[in-house]
């Protein structure tokens, strides 16, 4: 009996330890599970607020490059308008330089027209004086046929102004189907091109010249005459060069050029009459 007893109380121990066991397994799992849950919650919980502060985050992000790209676009457009505006400002400056500029060319066409009247006013005096002076001679004489072809070659040199007169002239003298002609200056011909005052210069040189031809033509077998042809057309070929290096010259200082070519003729003119016996 007493081994019997000690055995079922040693087994009863047992059993009694091993449920102990059970149930402290069982509670430990128990709160290993509840742990668990635990941590799984509050790992969701941070990640919940994690996620929620990275949503406020990339919101205010968001907010923030909306922002910089509503500045960006305000101070392109203002950089636009200025642009714009400077765009309006330059393109009033050159509208208001082309306009000086028209305006400067138009005073300077307007001076080179003046300059080139007063310089064809000057050549067609001298005609007006060659022509005076031949109508003087022929005052209370008869007029033969040597005349009459004189006073046709002279019309071809006269300005419009005096051909009427010189056909009257010799149409009274000697009746003749012949009829004047009237021409003026071709400057392509006598080898000048050019406009303006350039070209009233080289029309007087050309009448300068041709009144040459009839001085040496009458007067040419005096040593005297034909010492002063050749001198004065030496001059004229020389005031012929400076016309055609004239035409190269800035604006101001070609018609200072000018000036001083007119001024010159004005003398040879003068020289020339002085041969003739006109006075100038």
């Amino acid at each position: 009996m007493g081994k019997l007893t000690t055995y079922r109380d040693k087994r009863a121990g047992l059993r009694a330890h091993a449920a102990a066991l059970k149930s402290t397994a069982m509670t430990e799992a128990k709160l290993a599970a509840k742990e668990t849950r635990k941590q799984a919650r509050e790992a969701h919980r941070v990640e919940l607020a994690e996620a929620k502060k990275r949503a406020k985050l990339e919101g205010k992000n968001a907010d923030r490059k909306a922002k910089r790209e509503e500045k960006r676009a305000e101070k392109q457009n203002k950089l636009d308008r200025k642009a714009a505006k400077r765009d309006r400002k330059a393109e009033k400056v050159h509208a208001k330089e082309e306009r000086k500029t028209i305006k400067r060319e138009a005073k300077i066409l307007a001076k080179d027209r003046k300059l080139a009247e007063k310089i064809d006013a000057a050549g067609r005096k001298h005609e007006y004086q060659l022509a005076e002076m031949e109508l003087d001679k022929l005052k209370g004489t008869k007029l033969g046929k040597d005349d009459v072809q004189r006073w046709l070659n002279m019309a071809k040199v006269a300005t419009p102004v005096l051909l009427p007169l010189v056909y009257k002239v010799v149409s009274n003298a000697q009746s003749s189907d012949k009829t004047a002609e009237a021409g003026g200056v071709d400057l392509k011909a006598a080898g000048i091109n050019a406009t303006g005052p350039a070209a009233a210069l080289g029309a007087r040189i050309v009448r300068l010249e041709r009144t040459l031809d009839g001085l040496e033509t009458s007067r040419g077998g005096e040593r005297e005459v034909k010492d002063f042809v050749a001198s004065t057309r030496t001059r004229l070929t020389d005031l012929r060069t400076a016309v055609e290096t004239a035409e190269t010259t800035p604006t101001a200082q070609r018609r200072e050029i000018h000036s001083s070519i007119s001024g010159e003729l004005d003398r040879v003119n003068k020289d020339v009459l002085a041969r003739l016996g006109v006075k100038a």
